[in-house]
This record gives structure tokens, C-alpha cells and sequence, in this order.
């Protein structure tokens, strides 16, 4: 196995992971940028616990019953998106994530593939990813901070995670060397759906298929006699290190050709890669100026200061998770994921010409000067898109352009409701004076 040598990262404060002055002696050793401009490590970081992320916390009722309740009977009227979480539905065989995550892992062939030339398996692996479906591929380098600390892995039945192996995160870093890491584009279309079912979709198959993807291409590396590790570390940083985007204001990794629209997903391997390098793409300076996202937030969840927080040793924005998370209850059968943040990014959208050619000139513009360009994009897209898109989508019968309710026809197919509403406007109403009540709720 080749193992790439790089230079020890030097913390602000001092420190550093070489093991001479605090760090951990067992630590792979990685440049300063490894994860781009978006997120400045300023201090050692802990391994995450996935006990404690936010699908955790709800689980256990840390915000009130309302919400608890929510996640595990969450029955939605619209019979395409109870398909879409295992908890919606009456019953989980019906939903292909549920199945996944309770099927058996493969074995490793025995017979193990000599890896004669590091790089072309790596430009070989990350064309079987695309061929499975992925929309970006990169490699990351396994790092201790970002794999999950000793036992606190999640089971086969939540998120596809391997079961806790009782090994320390360097352990398990050295023994999976390489992180695949790949992306699952959403619709452009659908997601202008946002709050709506058609966004929900998108948003839940898209998920889906990257399970589906991941699934795959671990059973190929195991039939090439090498190891795999499905899940069991923070997927953002990973994507941040292997070059698939920026970290955005909005707490979601910002890729070059879909923006946010993006299903992240990664697999942990000892099959010899070469680790790529971060990108960027104007994101952190974008974001600083922008704030479409945090003014389009319907429960001002996303932060409009223009300096970061400390999180776990790394500068970011910080997002209000538990009011994000709190309104979903009361908007169930309305729509099941807000989508808003994304729908509102000047980077979401349709990946052309003339997208990729502002890409390239704010990826050129020296960084000092990329403010007075940002402030001229950012009037051009409100200017052309809005700052809020208000599209009106319809799909397989569904309509943004009619207002949800009892009497709303959801048969596939249905044309009763087309001259309810001859403008070309989708039915997003905000609701931002309703975001407090929401979260005050999960006491009751």
C-alpha cells in the first residue's frame, strides 16, 4: 500500500498532530487547508458521537413530546413520501432504506487484487462510483476526529452505520486509510419545490439511492478482497477534504456543479487510493455577503452574522438545529423537509454555461477583490431568480401552484386544479412570525 506522507497541520493556538506538542502520536498527518477556506481549524477537535446529533437528541425527547413523537409516527397523507423514511409508513419492508439497513454486510473475498498503480485504481474506483450513480467522487484521508468515537457507532438498523466494533477512532483510521466519498445530486426543478411534497421527493429518493450506490460499490471493493466500513464518520469534512465542495452558511457542503442540492454519503476503506485536495470555489467569500439563505429561513434557524463560531475547534457558521427541527411536526402534511435554504442558494442552480462561467471568474478573482464581485452576483440573482424562489413546479399530478389542503386532490394525474392558479407562482407563504410558537410547543 502506498501511504501519501504530508505535512503536520499547525493549529493557530500552537499545536499541532505530529505528536510533539499535543497532538495525538497516532494521527495521520495532513496539510493546514486540508478542508479548503470555508472552515478554519483554530484547536484539536473530538471524535464525534453519533449519540448526540441531532436525530439523536429528538429520539430521546430533548425537545419535548410533540417533536419525539413526531419522529417515530410521523404517518404523512401523501402515500409517495410515507416511501421516503421508514417511520412514515405503516409498514418499514415497504421502504428500500429500511431494507438495506437491516440486510446482511457481504463477506471479503479472500483472494485479495494486487494494486499495482495507486492512481489509476483511483481514477478506476471513482468511475465505477459514477457508473452506480454517483454525480461527484472524491478521496479523503481517514482522520481520528472526524470516525466516531469507541462504541458509539449507531446500528445496522439506523442509517446504514456499521456496528460498533468496540475500536478507537485511530484504530479505526489505520485500518480504513481512505475515505470514498461521493455525491447524489437532487432534481433542479423538484427542489424549487421547496415546502412541498414534489421537494420531498427528491429529497428522500435521491437519499435512497445513494444508499443504494453506497451499497454497491462496498460490495465491489469487498469482492476486490478489500475492507469496508459503511458509515461511522462525520460525512462534512470528509467531503470538505476530498475536494467536493465548501462549507456554505447554511451548515451544507456547496458543490461546484449542484450547489446545495446534494445527498453526501461515505465509505471507509484499506483499498490503496490517492487522497485528492480541497477546492474552492468562492464559497467562503460568497456566503460572508450573501445571507439569502438565513433571510429565506422560515424559522431563522441559519445565522446572518458575518462572523463564525468555535465549534469543536473549527470556525463555522453556526446553525439553531432545534429550531429547524421543531417545526417539522406542524407542517407534516403540508411538507415533510423545508428545502428553503437550498431552493434560496445563488449556487443551487441549473449547471449551464453561463453558471459555469461565474464559477470560474469568482475562482479567478483574487480573494481581496471577490466582495465588490460577490455584491454585483448576489443583485444579479435577486434581480433575475428573486430572493426567495416562488416557482411554481408540477409533477406527476402535484402542484405547487395549489394551495394544500383537505380538499386538494392528490391522485397522480389530476387536472381538476389547474385553473385554480393561471399565474406562475408556487404557494410558499412565510411563515417567520410562527418560528418562536413552534419551538416553544415541544414543552406542551
Amino acid at each position: 500500500m502506498v501511504i501519501q506522507t504530508r505535512e503536520p497541520i499547525i493549529f493557530v493556538d500552537g499545536t499541532s498532530t505530529d505528536g510533539a506538542d499535543g497532538g495525538h502520536p497516532d494521527r495521520r498527518q495532513r496539510p493546514a487547508n486540508f478542508m479548503g477556506r470555508s472552515v478554519t481549524i483554530v484547536g484539536p477537535q473530538t471524535s464525534p458521537d453519533p449519540h448526540d446529533d441531532p436525530h439523536a437528541r429528538v429520539r430521546r425527547g430533548e425537545l419535548g413530546p410533540i417533536v419525539q413523537n413526531y419522529y417515530f409516527n410521523r404517518f404523512v397523507k401523501d402515500p409517495l413520501n410515507r416511501m421516503g423514511h421508514n417511520t412514515a409508513n405503516a409498514d418499514s419492508k415497504a421502504v428500500l432504506a429500511s431494507v438495506l439497513a437491516r440486510s446482511g454486510r457481504g463477506s471479503v473475498n479472500p483472494e485479495k487484487l494486487e494494486v499495482r498503480d495507486v492512481s489509476a485504481m483511483t481514477k478506476h474506483i471513482k468511475r465505477v462510483a459514477r457508473f452506480l450513480g454517483a454525480d461527484a467522487v472524491g478521496i479523503a484521508p481517514t482522520l481520528p476526529e472526524y470516525v466516531n468515537d469507541r462504541g458509539a457507532s449507531r446500528t445496522e438498523d439506523e442509517h446504514m452505520v456499521t456496528a460498533a466494533s468496540g475500536e478507537s477512532p485511530e484504530e479505526i483510521s489505520r485500518k480504513y486509510p481512505y475515505a470514498i466519498c461521493f455525491l447524489v445530486a437532487w432534481d433542479y426543478n423538484m427542489v424549487q419545490a421547496h415546502r412541498h411534497h414534489i421537494g420531498d421527493a427528491t429529497y428522500h429518493f435521491a437519499g435512497q439511492k445513494a444508499n443504494v450506490l453506497g451499497n454497491n460499490l462496498a460490495g465491489y471493493i469487498r469482492e476486490m478482497g478489500y475492507q469496508v466500513r459503511q458509515g461511522g464518520a462525520s460525512t462534512i469534512p470528509m467531503m470538505l477534504a476530498a475536494g467536493l465542495g465548501e462549507l456554505g452558511r447554511n451548515g451544507i457542503v456547496i458543490s461546484e456543479k449542484f450547489g446545495s442540492r446534494v445527498h453526501p454519503h461515505v465509505i471507509l476503506t484499506d483499498l490503496p487510493l490517492v487522497a485528492d485536495g480541497p477546492i474552492d470555489i468562492g464559497v467562503s467569500d460568497f456566503c460572508k455577503v450573501c445571507r439569502k439563505c438565513a433571510i429565506a429561513c422560515p424559522t431563522n434557524s441559519i445565522s446572518h452574522d458575518v462572523n463564525k463560531k468555535l465549534i469543536n475547534g473549527v470556525e463555522k457558521y453556526a446553525i439553531n438545529w432545534k429550531t429547524c427541527y421543531a417545526v417539522r411536526p406542524h407542517t407534516l402534511n403540508l411538507w415533510h423537509n423545508c428545502l428553503t435554504c437550498v431552493a434560496a442558494c445563488p449556487y443551487t442552480k441549473p449547471n449551464v454555461w453561463w453558471r459555469t462561467l461565474t464559477l470560474q471568474t469568482l475562482r479567478t478573482t483574487p480573494v481581496r477583490l471577490r466582495p465588490l464581485l460577490v455584491r454585483a452576483l448576489v443583485a444579479v440573482d435577486d434581480r433575475i431568480w428573486g430572493k426567495l424562489p416562488r416557482r411554481r413546479v408540477r409533477w406527476l399530478g402535484y402542484d405547487t401552484g395549489v394551495k394544500i389542503n383537505e380538499s386538494t386532490c392528490s391522485i397522480a394525474g389530476c387536472s381538476c386544479h389547474e385553473n385554480e392558479h393561471p399565474e406562475p407562482v408556487g404557494q410558499y407563504p412565510p411563515f417567520k412570525e410562527n418560528a418562536r410558537r413552534f419551538y416553544k410547543d415541544k414543552a406542551r
